[in-house]
């Protein structure tokens, strides 16, 4: 009895100094491995129960509190997801998911010298990573460094040059800043690689639509509204441009369709008086 007695408290002092049991690091890599598989089939509970399991069985182990911490970062609870990539994040510094995922909270709560920091030990840890890249472009034109933005997203296209995203945030940035020509470029090149993306289409059709490229423009938009048909702004740009293209009975097609969609819209009063002049 005073063995066990001895053993137990032999345990209990492992455990509070950060030491477990030998073999546990493996069975909480095995639960953490069944966990992942468990979040391939679409099983969170379960999954959820097994990274559990697994910081019982080592609670020194950072990588299922980071899978945890998405778990609940994708269903909205912010604050937790956080408490959880933290302690990945303590137990072990040189863990780069936990990193960029605290990042990307800090940034979507506008909190972006928090974002910034976090974003640079991520490109510390994996410098060849272009989701760091990207979101350290992000914060950068958040605030208003735009040539550093550009940097980081030229950066991130050379290091997955299939990856469509940093060719549409160039896009978009050049768009926001008034180079249309660029602009055209970069998302043309975003929606060559990703032509399913409805982001990049609608930009490129904007872009377009500003440069003059009407034809273009046109084809774009009918493209994006063929995806989302109710979108109002689309259906107002395509009518701009069918307008722009003498194309009016087309224009007040579209136009129409806009005044369905968004009839308190403060555009609507115009689009009605010109839609007035076509029947049917």
């Amino acid at each position: 009895m005073k063995k066990m007695f001895m053993l137990v408290v032999f345990f209990i002092s492992l455990i509070s100094l950060g030491i477990c049991a030998p073999g546990a690091r493996e069975k909480a890599v095995e639960l953490k491995d069944k966990g992942n598989a468990a979040m391939t089939a679409g099983d969170t509970k379960k999954a959820t129960q097994l990274y559990i399991q697994s910081i019982k069985t080592d609670p020194t182990y950072a990588n299922p509190y980071n899978n945890i911490g998405m778990i609940l970062d994708k269903k909205g609870d912010k604050e937790k997801a956080l408490s959880y990539y933290k302690k990945a994040i303590s137990l072990d510094p040189s863990l780069f998911q936990p990193v960029i995922n605290t990042a990307f909270i800090y940034f979507d709560q506008e909190k972006f010298d928090m974002a910034g920091n976090f974003a640079a030990k991520a490109r510390k840890l994996n410098p060849k990573d272009p989701d760091s890249w990207n979101l350290s472009g992000q914060i950068s034109e958040k605030r208003g460094l735009l040539s550093e933005a550009v940097k980081s997203y030229k950066t991130a296209s050379e290091l997955d040059p299939k990856a469509y995203k940093p060719y549409f945030l160039l896009g978009t940035l050049y768009f926001n800043n008034n180079d249309s020509k660029a602009a055209v470029k970069y998302l043309a090149k975003a929606n060559e690689l990703s032509p399913s993306d409805p982001g990049s289409l609608f930009n490129l059709a904007q872009a377009e639509k500003k440069c003059g490229l009407l034809d273009k423009s046109s084809g774009h938009f009918a493209q994006f509204l063929k995806k989302r048909p109710d979108d109002k702004e689309a259906l107002f740009n395509m009518g701009q441009v069918q307008i722009k293209l003498n194309r009016h009975k087309e224009a007040a097609i579209y136009l129409r369709k806009f005044l369905e969609v968004a009839p308190n819209d403060p555009r609507a009063a115009e689009v009605k008086k010109f839609v007035g002049q076509f029947k049917g």
